[in-house]
Protein backbone atom coordinates (compact mmCIF):
# COMPACT_ATOMS: atom_id res chain seq x y z
CA UNK A 1 0.00 0.00 0.00
CA UNK A 2 1.22 3.47 -0.89
CA UNK A 3 0.79 6.20 1.71
CA UNK A 4 1.88 9.01 -0.63
CA UNK A 5 1.23 9.13 -4.38
CA UNK A 6 1.50 11.88 -6.96
CA UNK A 7 0.26 11.67 -10.52
CA UNK A 8 2.17 13.75 -13.07
CA UNK A 9 2.31 16.62 -10.61
CA UNK A 10 3.86 19.88 -11.80
CA UNK A 11 4.32 23.40 -10.54
CA UNK A 12 4.97 26.39 -12.80
CA UNK A 13 5.98 29.89 -11.81
CA UNK A 14 5.38 31.91 -14.97
CA UNK A 15 7.98 30.51 -17.40
CA UNK A 16 9.85 28.50 -14.76
CA UNK A 17 8.87 24.88 -14.14
CA UNK A 18 9.84 24.14 -10.53
CA UNK A 19 8.42 20.60 -10.63
CA UNK A 20 7.75 18.69 -13.83
CA UNK A 21 5.44 15.66 -14.13
CA UNK A 22 6.59 13.86 -11.00
CA UNK A 23 5.12 10.48 -10.11
CA UNK A 24 6.09 9.90 -6.49
CA UNK A 25 5.27 6.57 -4.83
CA UNK A 26 5.98 6.20 -1.10
CA UNK A 27 5.01 2.93 0.57
CA UNK A 28 3.54 2.74 4.07
CA UNK A 29 6.13 2.52 6.83
CA UNK A 30 9.16 3.34 4.73
CA UNK A 31 11.78 6.05 4.90
CA UNK A 32 11.85 7.67 1.49
CA UNK A 33 15.04 9.67 0.93
CA UNK A 34 14.28 12.62 -1.33
CA UNK A 35 17.52 14.14 -2.60
CA UNK A 36 18.52 16.82 -5.06
CA UNK A 37 20.60 19.97 -5.45
CA UNK A 38 19.41 23.33 -4.13
CA UNK A 39 16.55 24.49 -6.35
CA UNK A 40 15.74 20.98 -7.58
CA UNK A 41 12.11 21.32 -6.45
CA UNK A 42 12.11 19.26 -3.23
CA UNK A 43 10.57 21.94 -1.01
CA UNK A 44 8.00 22.82 -3.67
CA UNK A 45 7.02 19.13 -3.84
CA UNK A 46 6.54 18.98 -0.09
CA UNK A 47 4.51 22.18 -0.06
CA UNK A 48 2.20 20.71 -2.70
CA UNK A 49 1.84 17.52 -0.63
CA UNK A 50 0.83 19.69 2.33
CA UNK A 51 -1.64 21.73 0.25
CA UNK A 52 0.39 24.88 0.93
CA UNK A 53 0.88 25.34 -2.81
CA UNK A 54 -1.54 24.35 -5.55
CA UNK A 55 -0.09 22.23 -8.35
CA UNK A 56 -0.27 23.59 -11.87
CA UNK A 57 -0.99 20.09 -13.18
CA UNK A 58 -1.59 16.65 -11.71
CA UNK A 59 -2.57 15.77 -8.18
CA UNK A 60 -1.34 14.24 -4.93
CA UNK A 61 -2.84 11.69 -2.57
CA UNK A 62 -1.98 11.00 1.05
CA UNK A 63 -3.48 7.87 2.63
CA UNK A 64 -5.74 7.66 -0.43
CA UNK A 65 -7.15 11.14 0.11
CA UNK A 66 -6.69 13.77 -2.59
CA UNK A 67 -4.73 16.54 -0.90
CA UNK A 68 -6.68 19.43 -2.41
CA UNK A 69 -9.98 18.01 -1.17
CA UNK A 70 -8.92 16.90 2.32
CA UNK A 71 -11.03 18.06 5.28
CA UNK A 72 -9.25 19.97 8.09
CA UNK A 73 -9.37 17.01 10.49
CA UNK A 74 -7.56 14.83 7.93
CA UNK A 75 -4.34 16.76 8.58
CA UNK A 76 -4.12 15.24 12.05
CA UNK A 77 -2.61 12.29 10.17
CA UNK A 78 0.31 14.41 8.97
CA UNK A 79 3.31 15.94 10.72
CA UNK A 80 5.82 18.16 8.97
CA UNK A 81 8.92 20.26 9.31
CA UNK A 82 9.54 22.46 6.30
CA UNK A 83 12.72 24.54 6.25
CA UNK A 84 13.23 26.71 9.37
CA UNK A 85 11.09 25.87 12.43
CA UNK A 86 9.46 28.77 14.28
CA UNK A 87 8.93 29.13 18.03
CA UNK A 88 8.22 31.92 20.48
CA UNK A 89 11.72 33.21 21.38
CA UNK A 90 10.83 34.53 24.84
CA UNK A 91 9.17 31.31 26.00
CA UNK A 92 11.04 28.26 27.25
CA UNK A 93 11.32 25.02 25.33
CA UNK A 94 8.75 23.38 27.62
CA UNK A 95 6.36 26.33 27.31
CA UNK A 96 6.60 26.35 23.52
CA UNK A 97 5.92 22.62 23.25
CA UNK A 98 3.07 22.70 25.77
CA UNK A 99 1.44 25.59 23.92
CA UNK A 100 1.75 23.76 20.63
CA UNK A 101 0.25 20.63 22.17
CA UNK A 102 -2.72 22.70 23.41
CA UNK A 103 -3.19 24.09 19.91
CA UNK A 104 -3.32 20.48 18.73
CA UNK A 105 -6.08 19.87 21.33
CA UNK A 106 -4.05 17.12 22.97
CA UNK A 107 -5.21 16.45 26.54
CA UNK A 108 -2.79 17.47 29.26
CA UNK A 109 -1.72 14.01 30.57
CA UNK A 110 -1.12 12.70 27.06
CA UNK A 111 0.53 15.96 26.02
CA UNK A 112 2.98 15.96 28.92
CA UNK A 113 3.86 12.30 28.44
CA UNK A 114 4.44 12.75 24.72
CA UNK A 115 6.55 15.90 25.14
CA UNK A 116 8.71 14.30 27.84
CA UNK A 117 9.21 11.19 25.71
CA UNK A 118 10.27 13.12 22.61
CA UNK A 119 12.55 15.49 24.53
CA UNK A 120 14.23 12.45 26.04
CA UNK A 121 14.64 10.76 22.66
CA UNK A 122 16.27 13.87 21.20
CA UNK A 123 18.38 14.74 24.28
CA UNK A 124 16.51 18.01 24.78
CA UNK A 125 15.30 17.46 28.35
CA UNK A 126 18.20 19.35 29.93
CA UNK A 127 17.21 22.42 27.87
CA UNK A 128 13.48 22.40 28.70
CA UNK A 129 13.70 25.52 30.89
CA UNK A 130 15.91 27.46 28.46
CA UNK A 131 14.44 30.35 26.49
CA UNK A 132 14.23 29.41 22.84
CA UNK A 133 16.15 32.54 21.83
CA UNK A 134 19.16 31.21 23.76
CA UNK A 135 19.25 27.85 21.95
CA UNK A 136 21.57 26.70 19.19
CA UNK A 137 20.28 26.11 15.65
CA UNK A 138 20.45 22.36 16.24
CA UNK A 139 18.28 22.48 19.35
CA UNK A 140 15.77 24.70 17.56
CA UNK A 141 15.59 22.01 14.88
CA UNK A 142 14.81 19.45 17.57
CA UNK A 143 11.91 21.59 18.79
CA UNK A 144 10.58 21.70 15.23
CA UNK A 145 10.83 17.92 14.97
CA UNK A 146 8.99 17.42 18.27
CA UNK A 147 6.19 19.70 17.03
CA UNK A 148 5.94 17.54 13.91
CA UNK A 149 5.64 14.40 16.04
CA UNK A 150 3.69 15.54 19.09
CA UNK A 151 0.30 14.34 17.76
CA UNK A 152 1.64 10.92 16.63
CA UNK A 153 1.06 11.33 12.89
CA UNK A 154 0.94 8.48 10.39
CA UNK A 155 2.79 10.55 7.77
CA UNK A 156 5.91 12.64 8.39
CA UNK A 157 7.29 15.14 5.86
CA UNK A 158 10.71 16.50 6.76
CA UNK A 159 12.58 19.07 4.69
CA UNK A 160 16.23 19.32 5.81
CA UNK A 161 15.45 18.33 9.43
CA UNK A 162 19.11 17.83 10.35
CA UNK A 163 20.26 21.42 9.70
CA UNK A 164 22.61 22.56 12.43
CA UNK A 165 22.74 19.23 14.27
CA UNK A 166 26.03 18.02 15.73
CA UNK A 167 27.07 14.33 15.36
CA UNK A 168 25.27 13.36 18.59
CA UNK A 169 22.11 15.14 17.46
CA UNK A 170 22.26 13.41 14.08
CA UNK A 171 22.47 10.05 15.82
CA UNK A 172 19.46 10.80 18.03
CA UNK A 173 17.35 11.90 15.07
CA UNK A 174 18.43 8.89 13.02
CA UNK A 175 17.52 6.41 15.76
CA UNK A 176 14.15 8.07 16.33
CA UNK A 177 13.21 8.06 12.64
CA UNK A 178 14.18 4.42 12.19
CA UNK A 179 12.14 3.49 15.27
CA UNK A 180 9.10 5.40 14.01
CA UNK A 181 9.17 3.71 10.62
CA UNK A 182 10.13 0.21 11.75
CA UNK A 183 8.21 -0.13 15.01
CA UNK A 184 5.30 2.30 14.64
CA UNK A 185 4.72 2.11 10.88
CA UNK A 186 5.11 5.85 10.29
CA UNK A 187 5.70 6.77 6.65
CA UNK A 188 8.57 9.25 6.35
CA UNK A 189 9.46 11.43 3.37
CA UNK A 190 12.72 13.20 4.14
CA UNK A 191 14.98 15.50 2.17
CA UNK A 192 18.55 16.19 3.24
CA UNK A 193 21.91 17.29 1.90
CA UNK A 194 23.71 15.11 4.45
CA UNK A 195 23.81 12.07 2.19
CA UNK A 196 26.00 9.93 4.43
CA UNK A 197 23.23 10.14 7.05
CA UNK A 198 20.52 9.45 4.48
CA UNK A 199 22.48 6.40 3.38
CA UNK A 200 22.11 4.89 6.85
CA UNK A 201 18.31 5.06 7.07
CA UNK A 202 16.59 5.11 3.67
CA UNK A 203 14.50 2.26 2.28
CA UNK A 204 13.73 4.01 -1.02
CA UNK A 205 15.51 6.88 -2.73
CA UNK A 206 14.15 9.50 -5.11
CA UNK A 207 16.54 11.74 -7.05
CA UNK A 208 15.04 15.06 -8.17
CA UNK A 209 16.94 17.24 -10.64
CA UNK A 210 15.70 20.44 -12.27
CA UNK A 211 12.17 19.54 -11.26
CA UNK A 212 12.25 16.04 -12.74
CA UNK A 213 12.35 12.72 -10.87
CA UNK A 214 15.36 10.96 -12.39
CA UNK A 215 15.39 7.85 -10.23
CA UNK A 216 13.05 6.17 -7.76
CA UNK A 217 14.70 3.04 -6.39
CA UNK A 218 14.43 0.69 -3.45
CA UNK A 219 17.57 0.08 -1.40
CA UNK A 220 18.04 -3.26 -3.19
CA UNK A 221 17.83 -1.54 -6.60
CA UNK A 222 20.18 1.21 -5.46
CA UNK A 223 22.80 -1.31 -4.31
CA UNK A 224 22.46 -3.15 -7.62
CA UNK A 225 22.85 0.00 -9.73
CA UNK A 226 25.65 1.62 -7.71
CA UNK A 227 29.22 0.89 -8.75
CA UNK A 228 31.03 -1.87 -6.89
CA UNK A 229 34.78 -1.59 -6.51
CA UNK A 230 37.51 -3.74 -5.03
CA UNK A 231 39.38 -1.98 -2.25
CA UNK A 232 42.82 -3.37 -1.45
CA UNK A 233 44.66 -2.65 1.79
CA UNK A 234 48.46 -2.98 1.91
CA UNK A 235 50.96 -3.10 4.75
CA UNK A 236 52.99 -0.14 3.47
CA UNK A 237 52.84 2.84 1.16
CA UNK A 238 55.72 1.30 -0.83
CA UNK A 239 53.56 -1.74 -1.61
CA UNK A 240 50.78 0.57 -2.86
CA UNK A 241 53.20 2.31 -5.23
CA UNK A 242 54.52 -1.01 -6.47
CA UNK A 243 51.00 -2.40 -6.96
CA UNK A 244 50.05 0.66 -9.03
CA UNK A 245 53.00 0.05 -11.35
CA UNK A 246 52.19 -3.66 -11.69
CA UNK A 247 48.53 -3.01 -12.49
CA UNK A 248 49.52 -0.30 -14.96
CA UNK A 249 51.68 -2.82 -16.83
CA UNK A 250 48.73 -5.24 -16.95
CA UNK A 251 46.29 -2.49 -18.03
CA UNK A 252 44.19 -2.77 -14.87
CA UNK A 253 42.51 0.52 -14.00
CA UNK A 254 42.80 1.75 -10.43
CA UNK A 255 41.84 4.85 -8.45
CA UNK A 256 43.31 6.30 -5.27
CA UNK A 257 41.54 5.50 -2.01
CA UNK A 258 40.99 7.69 1.04
CA UNK A 259 44.19 6.50 2.74
CA UNK A 260 47.74 6.04 1.36
CA UNK A 261 47.67 2.36 2.39
CA UNK A 262 44.75 1.53 0.11
CA UNK A 263 43.99 1.24 -3.58
CA UNK A 264 40.68 0.77 -5.37
CA UNK A 265 40.12 -1.07 -8.63
CA UNK A 266 37.64 0.75 -10.80
CA UNK A 267 35.78 -2.36 -11.98
CA UNK A 268 34.51 -5.16 -9.77
CA UNK A 269 35.06 -8.11 -12.12
CA UNK A 270 37.72 -10.74 -12.88
CA UNK A 271 38.70 -10.42 -9.23
CA UNK A 272 40.60 -13.72 -8.99
CA UNK A 273 42.81 -12.81 -11.95
CA UNK A 274 43.55 -9.36 -10.50
CA UNK A 275 44.46 -10.88 -7.15
CA UNK A 276 46.77 -13.40 -8.86
CA UNK A 277 48.63 -10.58 -10.65
CA UNK A 278 49.81 -9.12 -7.34
CA UNK A 279 50.52 -12.44 -5.65
CA UNK A 280 52.60 -13.65 -8.62
CA UNK A 281 54.65 -10.46 -8.27
CA UNK A 282 55.36 -11.08 -4.58
CA UNK A 283 52.74 -8.76 -3.07
CA UNK A 284 50.22 -10.15 -0.59
CA UNK A 285 47.75 -7.44 0.48
CA UNK A 286 46.43 -7.31 4.02
CA UNK A 287 42.79 -7.23 2.89
CA UNK A 288 40.59 -7.43 -0.21
CA UNK A 289 37.25 -5.72 0.34
CA UNK A 290 34.22 -5.11 -1.89
CA UNK A 291 33.08 -1.51 -1.63
CA UNK A 292 29.91 0.11 -2.95
CA UNK A 293 30.18 3.73 -4.05
CA UNK A 294 28.72 6.16 -1.55
CA UNK A 295 25.30 7.73 -2.03
CA UNK A 296 27.05 11.03 -2.71
CA UNK A 297 29.11 9.46 -5.52
CA UNK A 298 26.05 7.69 -6.92
CA UNK A 299 23.93 10.84 -6.75
CA UNK A 300 26.52 12.94 -8.59
CA UNK A 301 27.01 10.25 -11.25
CA UNK A 302 23.23 10.15 -11.90
CA UNK A 303 23.15 13.96 -12.28
CA UNK A 304 26.17 13.88 -14.58
CA UNK A 305 24.48 11.28 -16.77
CA UNK A 306 21.26 13.30 -16.88
CA UNK A 307 23.09 16.51 -17.84
CA UNK A 308 24.63 14.76 -20.86
CA UNK A 309 21.20 14.10 -22.35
Amino acid sequence: MYSILTHSISKNYKDFKAVSNVDLAVKAGEIYGFIGLNGAGKTTMMRMLLNMVDPSEGNALILGQEVGKAAPLFWNNVGYLIETPHSYPNLTVAENLDLYGKMRLIKRPIREKRINYLMDQLALTSYKNFLVKDLSLGNNQKIGLIKALIHQPKILLLDEPTNGLDPEGLTHVRHLLVHLAKDEGVTILISSHILNEMEKIFTTIGILHQGKLLRQESKVEYLKNAKHQLQITFSSVEEVIEAKDIYKQHKVNWVNSETPYQLRLAEFKDIAAKQRILIDNGITPVEWHEEVESMEEYFLSVLKEADKK
